[in-house]
């Protein structure tokens, strides 16, 4: 990700400034990179894991990289979510207050993974629509000249 972003922002019409748009690995590579200036964590999965969950491919949670965030971040989750569910936001949230992080988090009653994706069943048109709002507003604020 810090390769391709290095690439964008060599292009002239760049304004120097980039986002992250994605779930876990969008969070990790904001927590691992200083090239990023906003971040929005679509419901990321596997930001907090138990030890048991913790792999050779992946042997750290990206929540265990919180301190080194270098960006604010937009959390949008689902209520019924059960990666991440909502203990584990909090969990994310207690963490970002922790290590004094900008971010904004929101939460969707009856809304599960991935509430933006029309294509499911779990596609949820008020919390999209509120999410994406939210989403662009981020971006205009962190992100705009």
């Amino acid at each position: 990700m810090e390769g391709s972003g290095r690439y964008l922002l060599s292009l002239p019409y760049i304004n120097g400034k980039l986002g992250l748009f994605g779930g876990r690995h969008s969070y990790l590579a904001a927590c691992r990179s200083k090239l990023f200036r906003a971040c929005v964590d679509l419901w990321g999965g596997l930001v907090v894991m138990s030890k048991e969950e913790l792999t050779a491919a992946m042997p750290v949670a990206p929540i265990e990289y919180t301190k080194d965030l270098a960006c604010p971040v937009l959390g949008l989750f689902g209520q019924d979510d059960k990666s991440p569910s909502p203990a584990h936001v909090a969990q994310q949230e207690k963490e970002m207050k922790k290590y004094g992080k900008v971010y904004e988090f929101h939460s969707y009653p009856g809304a599960a993974h991935a509430f933006f994706n029309y294509n499911t069943p779990n596609y949820r048109h008020h919390a999209a629509m509120d999410g994406w709002q939210k989403v662009f507003a981020f971006f205009e604020k962190h992100l705009s000249k």
